[in-house]
């Protein structure tokens, strides 16, 4: 797992905004952290309650978050709080880009039913 983190971290480095995005949201334990957060700012320690890793790798995960522009850490005293980024390109660049693949499975598989009701009429 270790390795598997750092080497989404260098590759996201060297990606777009929206592989980045994407990247961190391909992984289950990251969605659920950003879903937490996005109930309201929140300490790493907090944020890795109920979940079988260690606080390193609750850090590694929310590095790689704040990485791709969907989480900013912000230090109040001695905490740091993790909350949703006011910058939500990342999220609209991966809304658009999966909109428009949706766009294009819809058209697909209209095509696709009908060349099946036109078979079945020829049946």
């Amino acid at each position: 797992m270790w390795l598997q983190i750092n080497s989404m971290s260098a590759l996201a480095s060297r990606a777009s905004r929206l592989d980045r995005t994407l990247l961190a949201l391909s992984d289950p334990t990251r969605r659920r952290l950003l879903e937490r957060i996005g109930r309201g700012p929140m300490r790493a320690s907090d944020l890795g309650r109920g979940f079988p890793m260690t606080r390193p790798a609750v850090s590694k995960h929310l590095r790689v978050l704040r990485g791709a522009g969907l989480v900013t850490a912000v230090a109040r005293g001695r905490e740091v709080l993790y909350q949703l980024a006011s910058d939500r390109r990342g999220i609209d660049e991966a809304r658009i880009f999966l909109d428009r693949m949706s766009r294009g499975w819809d058209q697909a598989l209209a095509a696709f039913k009908a060349f099946a009701e036109a078979a079945d009429d020829r049946s």
